[in-house]
């Protein structure tokens, strides 16, 4: 399978069908981390097996193909709604009573009086709000990013030989 066939049809197709579903959210977004530390592997020159690299291709991912909203949570260690940080154990944090973040649907959103990316006061406790459908939005738009890149040769060497 090349990379293009990869992000089509497992980092956006398969992604987007548990989403769809809207049964499989948790694991939808232990998926959506993944997958953006995978494109953050795309950008740098590394194998994509090497080590230690997690945290480094996440934030760049998030630097180089997110909306700028999303900079200010994706400062780093010791920073209380870091995106890496608390997405890096999605199944186990996202459950845990304590959870820096809430994730919602867009149909919450007027219940919950908030929006995707603000921090708000929920159960007693200043929380980040993502809104599902806004994360994956912004997610498949960073896939088909990428892609385009590779395409038109602005992401290119070994990683990509047989893309091209």
């Amino acid at each position: 399978m090349t990379i293009l066939d990869f992000i089509q049809n497992v980092l956006i197709d398969e992604v987007m069908t548990l989403q769809r579903e809207g049964k499989h959210d948790i694991l939808s977004l232990s998926l959506v981390y993944q997958g953006i530390e995978f494109l953050g592997a795309c950008l740098d020159s590394e194998s994509f097996s090497a080590k230690g690299l997690s945290a480094a291709r996440f934030r760049r991912a998030i630097y180089d193909l997110f909306p700028a909203s999303y900079y200010p949570f994706n400062q780093g260690s010791g920073t209380s709604f870091d995106l890496y940080e608390n997405l890096q154990g999605t199944l186990w944090h996202a459950i845990l009573p304590a959870s820096r973040l809430v994730f919602i649907r867009r149909s919450e959103k007027e219940k919950c009086h908030a929006n995707h990316l603000e921090v708000k006061e929920i159960r007693g406790m200043n929380r980040l709000v993502i809104v599902l459908e806004d994360l994956f939005r912004d997610y498949e738009n960073a896939c088909r990013e990428i892609t385009a890149r590779i395409r038109q040769g602005r992401l290119k060497g070994w990683k990509f030989a047989k893309d091209g």
